[in-house]
């Protein structure tokens, strides 16, 4: 029994002294390397917007979205402020709420939204609101169509995806109407993605991969046009086959309107966005963040949670609990260096 006893002591001894280097080792190269550990989502949200939205930043964009009358996206840094418990001024929330009365709100929509409504001008959140109303009616595809094949009759360069999409918009308000609003969806997307385009909010990236995928699902293309320019509005077959490149595109510009605070708001998102594949990236960022989600995307940067994604460094985790790791490590140390305790429960043990 005791020399069991005395093996056990021995390998206990042993395996603090293993237990200890292996500590100092992996500290020492973590810090070295910077290693670390990927923090969880909500830690890292908190993280990087207590890096990036001090108080005054959050003030200073507020201001700014007043003054050129974006009030939806000044709402979205007061409610972001609040949210990280850092307050906009009381002048400036006063300002806000001037912004929001309804009589300012219907100045602006008066001032806006008929020019919007009829020439597609978005210059203005007001006048984006009237182009997209026009958009999300047949008025706005047939006015594009026009326009865009007035260029062609005239030899001038048109814009093709306007065009495609114009196309694929008439196609989905036939089909709307015939299938009891079924077509709704890719119609409202294919609004939206107008409205970015001609905001210049729509990347050249993703303006690309979308004309390959209508491309490839005969969605109709500049050389129909050409070939036909005086029919761009009747030749609604081309546009019908069409609505299978949109028809994911819309769904997922859907549900980050509903989450985001509307269409106005996903056309102004949309210059975050790379591709096609980065669009459900986006709904899921809308969802985390809803009516914040530009503000959010306008401070960081980035509109994909991805983005957030933070490494805690060994080292800073080092730091962060010095105390509890100089006791855990010094607690070993005395358990590996001394000969004399360690002895002495031998001794005990070889006794027993």
């Amino acid at each position: 029994m005791g020399a069991r006893a005395v093996k056990a002591v021995d390998r206990l001894a042993l395996g603090c002294r293993l237990v200890l280097a292996g500590s100092l080792a992996a500290a020492a190269i973590g810090y070295a390397s910077g290693w670390g550990l990927e923090a969880p989502l909500e830690v890292a949200i908190a993280r990087t917007l207590s890096d990036v939205a001090p108080a005054e930043t959050l003030n200073a964009r507020a201001l700014a979205a007043i003054e050129v009358e974006d009030v939806d996206l000044a709402r979205g840094y007061a409610d972001l402020a609040a949210e990280l418990k850092r307050p906009l001024p009381a002048a400036t929330l006063a300002r806000l709420d001037a912004a929001e009365a309804p009589g300012a709100t219907a100045l602006r929509a008066a001032r806006g939204v008929a020019r919007g409504f009829a020439t597609g001008a978005a210059d203005s959140p007001a006048a984006l609101g009237g182009a997209l109303a026009a958009d999300f009616t047949v008025v706005g595809d047939l006015r594009d169509l026009a326009g865009e094949g007035m260029k062609l009759a005239r030899g001038e360069e048109a814009n093709e995806l306007i065009l495609g999409l114009a196309a694929v918009g008439v196609a989905a308000t036939a089909a709307t109407l015939a299938t009891a609003s079924l077509a709704a969806p890719a119609k409202a997307g294919v609004s939206i993605l107008k409205a970015a385009r001609r905001t210049g909010a729509l990347t050249a990236e993703f303006a690309a991969d979308l004309g390959r995928r209508m491309t490839r699902t005969g969605g109709r293309g500049l050389d129909a046009a050409r070939a036909a320019p005086g029919a761009a509005a009747a030749d609604v077959g081309r546009g019908a086959t069409g609505i299978a490149a949109v028809a994911g595109v819309a769904t997922e510009l859907r549900a980050v309107s509903a989450a985001a605070g509307g269409p106005a708001e996903t056309v102004r998102l949309m210059r975050f966005v790379r591709s096609v594949d980065d669009l459900p990236e986006l709904r899921r960022f809308s969802a985390r963040f809803g009516k914040q989600t530009r503000a959010v995307a306008e401070v960081t940067g980035k509109a994909s949670l991805r983005a957030f994604r933070v490494t805690i460094r060994v080292g800073e985790l080092l730091m962060k609990h010095l105390l509890g790791v100089l006791m855990w490590v010094g607690g070993l140390l005395a358990g590996a260096v001394s000969n004399l305790g360690w002895r002495g429960a031998r001794l005990v043990a070889a006794r027993a």
